[in-house]
Order: C-alpha cells, then structure tokens, then sequence
C-alpha cells in the first residue's frame, strides 16, 4: 500500500542561481583537482631526491599521462555540453489518476510478493539538500574521483616501487587498509563501495564517453547477459577463486607489490571488457568477485536502498524512466526496478532511478539494521548456498592460520603432485595451498548446511521441504558472516596501520616527503595491541546474536503455523550457535599460536 509521504515542493531552494553555479563550478573544481594530483606526482617524480631508474620513470607516466588526459577531455566535453543547467530538476509531475484505481489494485493483488520493510524508518529524500544533490549528474563522479585516483597510484606503485610491502603505497593502501574499510562500508551503509568503485568507475566512464554528462549514444556492443547464467554464484565463484590466487602467490600476504599492482589492473580490465561488450553494468552483477560478499553482507546495513514510495503509482507509470533511462537518466545499471525491489541486494547507490523517475516516486531510507536479510519475502536458493560457501571460505581463512593444516597441507600437495605443477608455474612458489583441500573445507559448509535442512524437513514430517528451509534459514548466517569476516581483517589493520602515514608521503619508497610524514618513527605494530583479540570475539558474539535475531523473525514471518515450526527455530539457532562457537575457538587458538599475543605461552 502507499506509504504517506510529505508533499514535494514543485521547485527546490536549491535551484537559486547560487547553487545553479555550484552546479557549473563542482565539476569544474573537480577536475581541476585531477590536474593538481597529476602535476604534483609528475613533480616530485622528475625531482625526486634519489636516482630512479628510467624504465620507472617510463611506465610512470606511459600510464599516469594518458589516463589523466582521458579524464580531463572527458570532463571538460561534459562541462561544456552541461553548461546551461542540464542538471537541473524543474520538478515532479502530477500523479498519474490511475494510481488511485488500477495502480492500488495491482499493488493490493501483489502485496504479500512484495513484503517491504516496516516499521520506523526515515526517507533522506525528504530532505531538500540529498534531494537536490541526488539529482546531480556530477554526484556519483564526485563520490568516485578519489577513489579512481588512489587505486590508479596503486598500478604505478606496485610497478615501479620498492619491493618491501610495508614501504610500498600498492600492498600497504590495498591490504592493510582497503579491505578493513569495504567490510565497515558494506555493515554500515550497504553497496557504499560500489558506488565509489574504483573498477566500475573507469569501465563506466569508457562505455558512456563521459564521467559525468548523459550523453545520447554509449561505446559498447550492448549485449544482453544470457538469462541462464543469472545467478549469484558465478559472483561468489570469481571471489573463491580470488581467495585462492591471493593465498597462493601470496598476494595478500603481502607479498610482492608488483601481484597487487597486477591484481588490480586484471580487475579494471575484466570489467572493461565486460562493458564494451555487454549492456549497463554487467561486471557489476556477474563479474565482480565482491558482487556476492557485498550484497549478502548489505543485509545487516540500516540503508533499504534506492526504491519506491507508493507502488500503486509505479504500477500506472508506462514510462519507467527508472529503468530505461531519459534526458536527465541512464537508468537502473544494475537491472532492478524500483516499483518491485523487497531488498536492498543489488541496489548500488548510483541515484539513476532518482533521477529519472518523473514523479519523484523514488526514497532512499534508512531504517533498523538487518531487516534487509528477513523482511523479503521472495528468498534466493542461489543467494542462500552463496552465503554458506563464503562462510566456508571465512572459516578456511582461520584454519589456513594454523600449522596443522599447513603440515596436512604440504603433504597434501606432494602426494597428488600439485608441488611440481606449482613450482612449473614459478620457481618460487610452493603451491599452498592445495586447491584440494581449499575447496574441500569450504564444501563442508553448504554440506553441513544441507544436512541440518533436512533434519528440519524431518521435524516437520516432510511437510516443509528441506529446499525451501536451506533457502530460507540461510540468511541468518548473514550477520555471523559479516561481522565474522570483519574480525578477520581486523588483526592486519590495526597491527599494520600506522604504516599509512609513511607511504601516502612516499608512496613509491623513492625518498618523497610529500606531507611531511615520511620519516615518522612508528613501529609497524605499535597499534598492536591484546584487545584485539577481544574485540574480535566480540564481533563473533555480536553477530551470533544477530543472526538469532534474524532467525526469530524468518521463523515468525515465513514458518508461522506450520508443521514442526518451533522446533527447527531452535534447531537453526543450534547451528548458529555452533557456528559460533568455532569461530571464537578459531580466532583464540590463532592467538594463543602467536608468539607475540599476551595469551601466548611463556616458551
């Protein structure tokens, strides 16, 4: 049914001239930003204080030059043709009549389909500043630059830098620092990282011909993805494989700064490729090893994402600029149409429903965390065994923190002959660990996932299939999950943090003291201290209490009234529990191992 909105001004206080030159100005400002980085790198690199080899110097500006021309061409190309208030939004259009009548017939006919969050919850777009931002062509760019920027600087860093790790700007931002961040993004605000993506950005901007105008033709073939290759787990797929390539050429570790470089250049190209070839942003959906981590993990955050208001109006629209885009409008790139998303799994953020819906029928709220992982009442069995193999792949990055599995490991591999494979690859590697035993861990949880169902669909005397309760009760290992794996990263970024304040001043360990911060004594584990192990346990235990939360409210909207109910609640939160439990035994026993943990023995 409509949700009972304050009434839309039909003109904004933003649109005085005032902010009509903000409008002009911004993106000006912006890539005149872009030219100040690039001049100020180009600078201290031709008068850097130590003797750089020429081939550094070579691939230094062969990549930093025209990636910056490009940028700036195109900004300048969307400046002129925006000029004259482009972005402006004159206002909404009047309801269309028949919302009243077919359209609230139609929402009433689908209304249990389409099980939306209740309860309090808060609208940013009733507020006249997110609205006026949202409807700026130039917002996402402004969200994306720095982020472009610094991972552009990674590509050059961990070409032509030093070797060290925690001396160069590729390892130290990419590790140590990037990864902590995207799981406090992804927990608090949902897909926050893909609408400042650096990856999609670039891809993005080469497909429109522009960063941040709409133009009217895009530079790419325009397939179709084909419809039986929908699924989250080609998604989840490319992120164990990534977990496996980043343990075993030790790229994570971190390793040698020139695999991170490489890494991150494979990741812009993969998308590139899938931008020219294939409509909106299908890497974003298909391709992208932290599509699946993301979006599961959204599910804990307070934001619903970009969707309607009033359905009953959606269901008359014939336009659907939200999806198919207008003057002002690219349209939804991630496929979704507002008038019917129940959760917020594939909204990125990128505002284009916002801005172009006619009738300002489009919200952003925020509501009370981890109604996106219940509330919805059409689950996926994809997104569902998605969850339980990337639970696996977290618990197989605390067994791979453990010399048992290391010494299992190693026999493992020369047994089956995978050393020899490894080592004809590079002389250097190892080859741990064993793709054997890597993915045999983490099939034990979608295994063990599938056992505790049909133990469920036992309960019930058959009378709930043990399909639908694995797809169902999945999604209360959401939260575990997220916060599990964000425990996970915490010991890297807390211990190696410190580091960040030296190379942002000497990104490529040439002898820069670009803010004065380069020599700063600091011990690289200074932050490093034993209540980092509590807070990680505490993370575990918050998540298992969430994850019971959500468990309670799938069993009272989904199983009310049905055969054995009660007791496959109790059964599911059993597993949560158990769960749990090995997670907090995991972390302490890697605690206790560490020579340098308080916890650890005296010998």
């Amino acid at each position: 049914m409509a949700t009972p909105q304050r009434e839309i001004p039909a003109t904004s206080p933003y649109s005085r001239p005032f902010y009509k030159w903000l409008d002009r100005l911004a993106p000006i400002g912006l890539a005149l930003f872009m030219m100040a980085v690039f001049v100020d790198y180009s600078w201290w690199m031709l008068k850097s204080p130590t003797h750089i080899a020429t081939w550094r110097s070579l691939i230094f500006f062969a990549i930093w030059i025209p990636t910056t021309l490009f940028y700036v061409i195109m900004a300048i190309k969307d400046i002129a043709q925006n000029w004259n208030g482009r972005w402006e939004f004159a206002g909404p259009k009047a309801r269309n009549p028949l919302a009243d009548t077919v359209g609230a017939q139609k929402a009433e006919m689908q209304r249990d389909f389409f099980r939306s969050v209740t309860g309090k919850r808060y609208d940013l777009t009733q507020n006249a500043f997110f609205r006026w931002l949202f409807h700026r062509r130039w917002y996402q760019f402004a969200a994306q630059l720095p982020n472009v920027i610094i991972f552009n600087i990674v590509i050059i860093a961990g070409l032509v830098g030093v070797v060290n790790p925690n001396r160069n700007f590729a390892t130290v931002i990419t590790w140590y620092v990037w990864f902590g961040v995207l799981f406090v993004l992804m927990i608090g605000v949902g897909r926050a990282w893909c609408l400042i993506c650096p990856f999609s950005a670039q891809a993005e901007w080469v497909q429109r011909l522009g960063l941040f105008g709409k133009g009217k033709k895009l530079f790419t073939r325009g397939l179709k993805w084909p419809q039986k290759y929908s699924t989250l787990l080609i998604s989840v797929f490319f992120f164990l494989g990534l977990t496996w390539a980043e343990e075993f050429y030790n790229i994570a570790g971190p390793g040698k700064p020139a695999f991170t470089s490489m890494l991150v250049a494979g990741i812009i190209i993969w998308d590139l490729f899938y931008a020219l070839t294939f409509e909106r942003r299908s890497f974003c959906h298909y391709g992208c090893p932290l599509n699946g981590v993301i979006g599961v993990v959204s599910a804990v955050a307070p934001f619903e994402g970009f969707r309607a208001k009033d359905r009953t109006l959606c269901k008359t629209c014939t336009t659907k600029e939200c999806m198919k885009g207008s003057n002002r409008s690219y349209g939804c790139g991630w496929y979704e149409y507002p008038g019917s998303m129940s959760s917020n799994f594939y909204c990125g953020l990128t505002g284009e429903c916002f801005k172009g819906c006619p009738y300002e029928n489009i919200g952003l709220s925020v509501h009370a965390p981890l109604k996106e992982a219940y509330q919805p009442k059409k689950k996926r069995f994809d997104l569902a065994v998605g969850v339980t193999l990337m639970m696996g792949a977290l618990f197989f990055e605390i067994v791979n923190a453990t010399p048992q599995y290391a010494a299992f490991d190693n026999w493992l591999s020369h047994v089956t002959g995978w050393v020899a494979i490894a080592k004809a690859l590079d002389g250097q590697l190892s080859g741990y660990p064993n793709p054997l035993d890597y993915m045999g861990i983490i099939l034990l949880f979608p295994l063990f996932g599938w056992i505790i169902a049909n133990v469920g669909s036992w309960i019930s005397r058959g009378q709930i299939k043990a399909r639908e309760l694995f797809t169902r009760y999945s999604y209360g290992w959401i939260p575990l999950f997220g916060l599990g794996i964000l425990a996970r990263q915490l010991p890297k970024v807390l211990t190696n943090g410190p580091t960040i304040a030296q190379v942002i001043s000497d990104p490529f360990g040439f002898g820069w003291n670009m803010f004065g911060t380069a020599d700063m004594n600091m011990h690289a584990r200074s932050f490093a201290y034993h209540w980092i192990l509590f807070v990680q346990l505490s993370l575990v235990i918050i998540g298992a209490v969430a994850s019971i939360v959500v468990n309670q409210k799938i069993s009272q909207l989904d199983f009310r009234g049905r055969p054995g109910a009660r007791a496959i609640n109790v059964l599911m939160n059993g597993t949560i529990v158990f769960l749990m439990v090995l997670l907090l035994g995991g972390y302490y026993y890697i605690a206790l191992i560490n020579p340098g943990h308080p916890l650890a023995p005296p010998f």
